[in-house]
């Protein structure tokens, strides 16, 4: 464990040379917030996915941030696997509380005992909790319900495994880091020979780096291949792709309808491949929108839960939530001037329906009926009484202009009124004060959207 100034302040683990793209730009968004708020969003925040994937850099890179923005912060950083009873009670002083492998120091049941009152007492006070884990919370063995609860009472965002695109960014960002320029060539060529994770990606360049220094020769593609051998030399039997050029068609090979079947298949299958390729990067896509309009405020909840169904019905249901936002927006606009005229009543159950999507058209449907009868009320006192016709007044004083201190006479008229008028007039309240409404102005959708990201 190390308290005030931590070690991790002496890394290279920083915001700057961490390398984003479409498996790591949610967590990365969360980071920075964190680092620029810690305390007071996302808290606790756990960073999960595989070995080697970047969470030990984030989580890090917020520590270092955070003590460089806030010298008088104490931060303690824990190993889950190292972990002891002393090391939490010790923690109890920290400002910000740095977890590398959580669930390596939950397999303790004395453990989770004593961190559940400790993250209470730590996000209750405002102090920032940052943990890491391989895996989802939910999958973590014999985890406690209550600190499972506490876990995801903040945010939980996980690191998938990055392409060759993303590794060859990161080789090249890496290599320049130590005075050497890579071509593109060269370094989408070492990242395909590194099926791996990052971590890896280090290890297969301090090699390459190596062997042309002992060569003392530019790093080409052949220092490349003696460093790093394809991961799948050529197969040798390549040669029954000869008979192919032969005029007479070949013996063993699907000929006719049959192997017109078996080429056919080959396409499919290709067009398989391509379309659960595309429908992965549209499901990430919409996973990363319904992030935003979660933090936005509106509930996702529901269509979450089918995100992993098949993508057509993943963007049919997109689509309609979509709509559905669009439509409480503009209920959120049409509510604006009502909202001086509306009970108690109304206002809790409108505002219980004003960012649930799958609830719009309950909405409307409130918003209309409070309209109708906003619209069918009197709109001056006088009104009343002429509506209902009474019988002639009694001797009184008629009715007199403005006097000239500017009050009307207007007690003449009211001592007269029966008390059934004086029931009704006596109905009117002063209107609630005005509801707080969201003004959306964007145009379009996605380019809300964008803004956030």
């Amino acid at each position: 464990m190390t308290e005030g100034t931590p070690h991790i302040l002496k890394s290279v683990y920083q915001f700057d040379n961490f390398v984003t793209g479409p498996s790591n730009r949610l967590a990365f968004a969360a980071a920075r917030k964190v680092a620029e708020n810690p305390g007071n969003v996302y808290n606790p925040l756990l960073i999960h996915g595989g070995v080697g994937l970047g969470k030990t850099h984030l989580m890090q890179a917020i520590g270092n941030a955070v003590a460089l923005a806030q010298p008088g912060w104490n931060l303690v950083f824990l190993n889950g696997s190292q972990m002891s009873l002393e090391d939490l009670i010790a923690a109890e002083k920290s400002d910000l509380l740095l977890f590398d492998d959580l669930h390596l120091g939950l397999a303790d049941r004395k453990m989770q005992i004593r961190l559940l009152p400790l993250f209470d007492r730590m996000v209750g006070s405002g102090r920032q909790i940052i943990a890491t884990t391989d895996i989802t919370p939910q999958k973590i063995e014999s985890i406690d319900e209550k600190l499972l609860s506490r876990l995801l009472g903040g945010l939980i965002i996980g690191l998938k495994e990055v392409d060759v695109n993303e590794k060859s960014l990161i080789i090249s960002r890496k290599s320049r880091d130590r005075g050497v320029v890579l071509s593109d060539e060269i370094a989408l060529i070492i990242a395909s020979r590194v099926p791996s994770n990052i971590r890896e990606l280090e290890g297969a360049l301090n090699k390459v780096l190596l062997y042309a220094s002992l060569s003392e020769e530019s790093l080409t593609k052949a220092v490349v291949d003696e460093a790093l051998p394809p991961l799948q030399a050529p197969a040798a039997p390549v040669e029954p792709a000869a008979p192919a050029v032969s005029d007479e068609p070949a013996d063993d090979g699907p000929v006719g309808e049959f192997g017109d079947f078996i080429s056919g298949l080959d396409h499919k299958v290709t067009a398989l491949i391509d379309e659960q390729q595309n429908a992965d990067q549209l499901r990430q896509g919409y996973k990363e929108r319904l992030f935003i309009w979660k933090m936005k405020g509106f509930n996702t909840f529901n269509i979450e839960r089918i995100l992993e169904q098949d993508i057509s019905i993943v963007t049919e249901a997109y689509q309609e939530f979509t709509r559905n936002i669009e439509k409480l927006i503009s209920l959120q606009k049409e509510f604006g001037p009502l909202s001086a005229k509306a009970t108690p009543e109304q206002m809790e159950k409108i505002e219980g329906l004003m960012f649930d999507p799958d609830k719009a058209d309950d909405l409307e449907m409130a918003i209309r009926s409070m309209a109708q009868r906003s619209s069918a009320k009197p709109t001056a006192p006088e009104a009343a009484p002429a509506a209902k016709k009474p019988e002639p007044l009694p001797q009184a004083a008629p009715l007199q202009p403005t006097s000239p201190d500017g009050e009307k006479p207007g007690l003449t008229k009211v001592a007269s009124l029966s008390q059934e008028d004086e029931g009704e007039r006596g109905k009117s309240q002063p209107a609630p004060a005005h509801l707080g409404i969201i003004i959306e102005s964007w145009p379009f959708v996605v380019d809300r959207l964008m803004e956030d990201v």
